[in-house]
């Protein structure tokens, strides 16, 4: 599965999901008085790197861009995890 054992992958899984919830307290901080008021249109807390109040162009269902994130932070934690791994030996 990738060149890594179940539980690692489950470990990163785990990871992943821990910084995307990071990340979108991080953006509900920082959007909360910018979308907060009576004409105000609202925005979907998606985390980050891709942040739907930020895209303008198609209207693209959040729990895509909410798996999109999960997707990269998992990948940028399996290359971390990896570069520090052979560094190691």
């Amino acid at each position: 599965m990738l060149g890594f054992s179940r539980k690692r992958f489950f470990i990163t899984l785990g990871l992943s999901v821990g910084m995307w919830v990071i990340t979108a307290l991080i953006q509900a901080y920082v959007t909360f008085s910018k979308y907060l008021g009576t004409f105000s249109s609202g925005c979907q807390v998606t985390g980050y790197p891709i942040d739907v109040c930020v895209l303008m162009g198609p209207d693209v269902p959040a729990i895509l861009i909410i798996l999109i994130n999960i997707f990269f932070w998992f990948w940028i934690i399996h290359l971390f995890w990896n570069f520090f791994q052979e560094r190691g030996k």
